[in-house]
């Protein structure tokens, strides 16, 4: 299985309307294979910037594959996985002023992990379409859609398609009516399946320019491979992981159950390990190879510190300290009192 975690792009061609814009903002992207089956997986999903126009995405793979649009619980239960949420640390400050001053209490330090109401993503339906390697399905399918791709992301897919591999179109709808698009659009969770004789992906992201030398810059990748035994790219000088562990396959039926059914057949013990290195230019195809088995490496999780500050008025806590004294002085007088003595 290979995961390709949050990262703010896409390695997927985005096809807008003419005369339209689309912003990726994050992507997660999964892909599941099976050394026995010779088959994976690619579970995908993205975070777009608000938008009411209908778009495409298109997605390349090394073969003819079936794709459907599934839940996206199963990107959360991998991403508690690998980024584990902070605990939160807890103190209390006493800030001593004047009368003057109201007693208060504030928080402060770092924020809690939370999602206001309006950075929430709006989800959207999706009809996905296996479109395979020839030009004129995809051709037919823009046309129809009434979406369009840039001379450089043309060129990529040609270059694909001319090796033989295959075009997964998915057209997005954002939600219906009259209200201005939230600022985020939550796309569809996506299950590709196909064969393949290793963890394969094509991690490419072709601008929307006239050509790939554009001066828009590719986001940053954070990509990770789950299978049988531990892999690194192949490449000359290959990245060191942030994480790296082995999962059980009671783990891996686990984070299946908590996205509600799993889209893959790998359920066996296996090593998890991601990367985070610069996004490939070209075509990116990024393949692994078996290496040796690796210490567990986790990244490192601060904790949130929350600082609970509380405003002590000065004067109150002098009357304080004289309502002390004087009760001590009581207690210290009744106890000096002389003894009354009866004599019969």
């Amino acid at each position: 299985m290979c995961l390709l975690a949050p990262s703010a792009g896409t390695a997927a061609v985005i096809a807008p309307p003419p005369g339209k814009e689309v912003v990726v903002l994050d992507e997660s992207v999964i892909i599941v294979h099976d050394p026995l089956t010779s088959r994976q997986t690619v579970l995908v999903q993205h975070t777009f910037e608000g938008t009411g126009s209908p778009f495409g995405i298109l997605i390349p793979t090394p073969k003819p594959a079936n794709v459907e649009v599934i839940s996206d619980r199963v990107h959360r239960a991998f991403a508690a996985q690998i980024h584990p949420r902070a605990q939160t640390q807890r103190s209390l400050e006493l800030n001593y002023v004047s009368w003057a001053g109201a007693c208060s209490v504030r928080e402060v330090g770092d924020p809690e992990v939370e999602v206001s109401a309006e950075s929430k993503a709006s989800g959207a339906t999706a009809i996905a379409t296996n479109l395979g390697a020839a030009p004129e399905p995809l051709h037919d399918w823009l046309l129809n859609e009434g979406f369009t791709v840039a001379p450089a992301q043309a060129l990529v897919l040609d270059e694909l398609r001319g090796r033989g591999w295959s075009i997964v179109a998915v057209a997005v709808h954002p939600p219906s009516g009259n209200a201005a698009p939230a600022p985020r659009l939550r796309g569809p969770a996506l299950a590709i399946t196909h064969e393949a004789d290793e963890p394969i992906y094509a991690a490419s992201h072709p601008p929307f320019a006239l050509t790939l030398s554009s001066t828009v810059l590719a986001p940053p990748l954070e990509l990770g491979v789950l299978t049988e035994w531990a892999v690194g790219l192949d490449v000359e000088s290959p990245p060191t992981p942030f994480y790296a562990d082995a999962i059980t396959g009671r783990e891996t039926l686990r984070i299946g159950n908590e996205s509600r059914g799993e889209r893959w057949s790998f359920r066996r013990d296996g090593t998890l390990t991601v990367y985070a290195f610069p996004r490939p230019t070209g075509l990116g195809i990024v393949r692994f190879v078996r290496v040796a088995a690796r210490p567990p490496t986790h990244p490192e999780v601060r904790p949130i510190e929350k600082v609970h500050r509380v405003a002590v008025p000065i004067e109150l806590l002098i009357m304080l300290i004289g309502l002390l004294v004087y009760l001590w002085t009581r207690v210290a007088r009744g106890r000096r009192l002389p003894r009354l003595t009866l004599r019969g």
